[in-house]
C-alpha cells in the first residue's frame, strides 16, 4: 500500500487488469469461491489468519445437511487382550480376598480366571504380560455380569505351578494360540470379530451481522478500498467496505476457532442443553478438533521430556508401521518449539561437528574456530530429530497458539503464555483422516444484506419511489456460516498440554 497524496483519505493498494464491478458484495454474487482466498491475502502481511490457515490446510468432506448429525464408522482392532478381574481355585479361594496359594496348577490342577467379557472359548491357548505359563481352556461359564474361564497350565513338568503374582488384579490376557487333538478332534476357536463404532457429530452454525447507517453513505464513511488480486491466471481487481473486510475476516477467524476449540452441547440421546431464548429452538454445537481427540491420547506434563514424549508417540506405531515410515508430525507454539529444540541440543552437543565456518550445527566451542565470520553466539534451533527405531520427528510452529488474546494464561515462570506450550501430534504422516466438513449444496457462507432506504449499491436509490425491506435510513448485512471439523481416528492424533493451575 502507498499514500501518495498528503490529503489522500485511503492508501492505494497496486493491481493490474480491470475493475470488473466496483463492490465486493457484488463479486460475491459472481464468484463466491474467491471471497476466503481474497481475505485471506489481504491479511497475509501480519499473523491474523494463521489459525484459519491451519483449518484450511485440511481437505473438505461434503455431508448430507446443515442442520443434523452425520456419521462414520471406525473400525476397532480385532486382536485384543482382557484385564484379569480375578483368579480362583476350584474350591474358591481368590487373588483379590488374598486366599489364593501361593502356586497352583502343579499335575493337572485347574483354576478359574476371571474377566469382564467373553473373549476366550474352549481350545484357546492364553498367554499373560509375561511368557513363563501358557494356559489352556477346558470350560467358559457365566458367573453373572462376568465370565469364569476354567484352564490347565500347557507345560511339559508336572512339577511347574503359578506363582500369584502372575495373576494379578489387572494383568493383561490374550487370546495366543489354540491346542487340540491330532486325533477326532471335533471342535476349534471361533473368529473374534470387533464391531465398528458408530461416530457423531454435527456442523455448527455461525451468524454475523452489522448495519450500515445511511448518513455515513453521504459522508464517505464507507467509502471502499480497492484490492487487487490474481484469479486463475486472470488479473481481478474489486472494492471492498472497510466494515465488509473487518467482519469477513471476524468470521472467518471466529469459525476456524469454532472448529478447533468448539464445545458440543447435547446428550447421548441428541438433547442439546442450550437453547435460543426468542424462539426457544435448540442452539446446536459441533465437536471440534480437540475435543474429537480419544481420552486416552489427552496427556499433561509439568516438565517436558523429550524422550518420554516419544515414547509414547513410538507405542502408537509399534506394530503398525514399518520403522522407516514413522514420522511424527508435533506442531506446537513458539515456546514448545523452544523446549524440544533445547532438549535436542542437548542431546545432540557431544556428537555434533562444525559444517562451515559460518554456522555450527551443536553448542559452540570456547573461542574462535578460525574461521572467518563465525557464529557461535547460539545455538541453532532444532525442528528435525531421527530417533529410535526409525522415528522422525519433525516441528512446525503454529502462531495462533501464541495468540495471547483468546488465550491469556501466562506460564508460571514467564515462558510465554501456556498454548504456546501445546504439542499436538499427528500420528505419521498425517493419517488420522482430518477434514474440514461442509454441508453438501450449501455454500461456503450465505451473505445478504436488507435494504433500507439506502443500500451498499446506491447512496440514495434511482428512481423515485422504490421499494425497501426496512424502514431504517441504512442498510443491514448478514452472514451465515456451517461447518466443522471431523478426525475420522481420534486415536491418531495426541494432545500434549502444559499442567499448569488455571
Amino acid at each position: 500500500m502507498s499514500q501518495l497524496l498528503p490529503l489522500q483519505k485511503y492508501a492505494a493498494v497496486d493491481y493490474n487488469g480491470l475493475v470488473t464491478d466496483n463492490h465486493f458484495h457484488a463479486l460475491y454474487q459472481q464468484k463466491p469461491e474467491l471471497i476466503s482466498n481474497v481475505i485471506k491475502s489481504i491479511y497475509k502481511t501480519n499473523l491474523q489468519g494463521k489459525l484459519r490457515e491451519f483449518v484450511d490446510r485440511f481437505p473438505v468432506k461434503e455431508v448430507e445437511q446443515e442442520n443434523g448429525f452425520y456419521n462414520w464408522m471406525l473400525q476397532g482392532q480385532h486382536d485384543k487382550n482382557l484385564a484379569l478381574v480375578d483368579a480362583e481355585t476350584i474350591g474358591g479361594l481368590t487373588i483379590s480376598a488374598g486366599t489364593f496359594p501361593a502356586n497352583v496348577g502343579s499335575n493337572g490342577e485347574r483354576f478359574y480366571l476371571i474377566f469382564d467379557e467373553p473373549l476366550f472359548e474352549e481350545t484357546n491357548v492364553l498367554r499373560g504380560e509375561s511368557d513363563a505359563y501358557h494356559y489352556l481352556v477346558k470350560k467358559v461359564m457365566d458367573a453373572g455380569s462376568r465370565y469364569k474361564v476354567e484352564v490347565e497350565l500347557l507345560t511339559d513338568d508336572t512339577n511347574t505351578t503359578v506363582p500369584s503374582d502372575e495373576l494379578a488384579v489387572s494383568t493383561r490376557f490374550s487370546k495366543f494360540y489354540g491346542a487340540t487333538p491330532s486325533t477326532l478332534s471335533y471342535q476349534g476357536a471361533e473368529p473374534y470379530y470387533s464391531s465398528p463404532w458408530r461416530m457423531e457429530n454435527r456442523p455448527s452454525t455461525l451468524r454475523m451481522q452489522y448495519e450500515v447507517a445511511g448518513n455515513t453513505i453521504n459522508k464517505g464513511k464507507n467509502e471502499p478500498l480497492e484490492f487487487g488480486f490474481n484469479y486463475k491466471g486472470e488479473k481481478e481487481s474489486m472494492w471492498i467496505n472497510y466494515q465488509d473486510l473487518v467482519a469477513h475476516h471476524q468470521l472467518e477467524e471466529m469459525f476456524a476457532r469454532m472448529c478447533l476449540y468448539g464445545k458440543k452441547n447435547w446428550t447421548s440421546d441428541h438433547k442439546y442443553l442450550n437453547k435460543d431464548d426468542k424462539t426457544k429452538y435448540a442452539i446446536e454445537s459441533g465437536a471440534g478438533f480437540f475435543e474429537q481427540i480419544a481420552p486416552s491420547n489427552v496427556h499433561y506434563y509439568n516438565t517436558y521430556d523429550l524422550d518420554w514424549h516419544l515414547e509414547m508417540l513410538l507405542d502408537m506405531g509399534v506394530g503398525k508401521l514399518e520403522r522407516g515410515k514413522r514420522v511424527v508430525h508435533i506442531m506446537t507454539g513458539e515456546f514448545g518449539a523452544i523446549e524440544i529444540s533445547k532438549q535436542i541440543s542437548a542431546k545432540t552437543a557431544s556428537t555434533v561437528t562444525v559444517i562451515s565456518d559460518r554456522w555450527l550445527t551443536g553448542k559452540t566451542q570456547p573461542g574462535n574456530l578460525g574461521g572467518n565470520n563465525t557464529y557461535s553466539s547460539m545455538e541453532p534451533q532444532y525442528n528435525v530429530y531421527s530417533w529410535y527405531n526409525g522415528v522422525e520427528l519433525r516441528v512446525e510452529i503454529l502462531d495462533f497458539l501464541d495468540d495471547d488474546v483468546y488465550f491469556p494464561q501466562r506460564h508460571p515462570d514467564g515462558a510465554g503464555i501456556v498454548e504456546s506450550h501445546r504439542m499436538i501430534a499427528l500420528d505419521y504422516g498425517e493419517d488420522a483422516g482430518i477434514y474440514r466438513v461442509k454441508p453438501k449444496g450449501v455454500p461456503d457462507y450465505n451473505w445478504a444484506y436488507i435494504a433500507g432506504m439506502r443500500d451498499p449499491f446506491t447512496a440514495g436509490g434511482k428512481g423515485s419511489p422504490k421499494s425497501v425491506s426496512s424502514a431504517i435510513d441504512g442498510y443491514e448485512v448478514h452472514f451465515q456460516k456451517w461447518g466443522g471439523m471431523m478426525i475420522e481416528d481420534p486415536t491418531k492424533v495426541v494432545d500434549l498440554r502444559l499442567n499448569v493451575a488455571k
